[in-house]
């Protein structure tokens, strides 16, 4: 379980008398808004159920297990996208275009965002009603081949892609605050010549989402409990497409 302290005031419900008025704590405690993380038991993946929207995200996670030094080298936490689409990322000379669109709603972007993830969250922040469109192309030049500065933009936007997609891959998808994620590619083919592809993050990528309903009754168990359950049922409906993921290549 990670918790991240939750600032400004937080409101309460007396509904003996019907009446709203700020949360005061005795001592020293605060309110936290808190994050389920499941360990499934293969291919390091983990299951992620989030108490509220500005409850820590997965790269938490990843600070964590960094600070704790728990091996030699640096850890990264990062989405299954589907194997295809990051081979296809990774492995491109050149990303010359990006779009997605975000959808109206509750703000998602936190505060510390950089990159794309700093530019979304300033336009969804400006425009928490609106679909918003978002599109970074790489102009063509005119003549043959590829300018010094056209090659420097098409490296640094699949680097702001690749960690778009690693840190905020968890919104994407058909029902998610991201419902399109699409980037044109340039690819090296066996022959040596070089082609044009497009990645399709909502469609390659793995992500399942299950409602936790709190059960305020006596006698029920906690709530982090029944999401542990959730993040396993989804796991196990998911259980081959997950394996493949993370399958090591031959």
């Amino acid at each position: 379980m990670l918790a991240r302290l939750r600032d400004g005031d937080i409101q309460q419900i007396d509904w003996e008398h019907n009446h709203i008025s700020d949360l005061r704590l005795d001592g020293n405690r605060s309110v936290v808004d808190t994050t389920i993380i499941c360990f499934l038991p293969f291919g390091n993946v983990i299951g992620v159920i989030q108490g509220s929207a500005s409850a820590p995200r997965p790269p938490a996670l990843q600070r964590w297990l960094n600070a704790m030094n728990v091996v030699n080298e640096d850890l990264t936490v990062m989405p299954l996208v589907g194997k295809k689409a990051w081979e296809k990322l990774n492995n491109a000379e050149a990303v010359n275009l990006f779009e997605m669109r975000l959808r109206p709603g509750q703000m998602i972007f936190p505060s510390d965002a950089e990159g794309l993830g700093d530019f979304s969250r300033q336009a969804h922040k400006r425009n928490p009603d609106a679909l918003i469109t978002l599109t970074m192309k790489i102009p063509k030049r005119r003549g043959f081949g590829r300018d010094t500065s056209r090659s420097r933009g098409e490296r640094r936007l699949r680097e702001d892609v690749q960690h778009f997609i690693s840190d905020f891959g968890s919104l994407v998808g058909p029902d998610g605050a991201v419902d399109r994620a699409i980037a044109h590619v340039t690819l090296s083919a066996s022959d040596g010549s070089l082609v044009e592809d497009q990645i399709n993050f909502v469609s390659d990528h793995i992500t399942a989402q299950k409602p936790v309903f709190l059960r305020r009754s006596e006698g029920q168990a906690p709530w982090y409990e029944a999401a542990v359950h959730a993040v396993l049922d989804v796991a196990a409906a998911h259980d081959a497409e997950l394996r493949d993921a993370v399958r090591p290549v031959p």
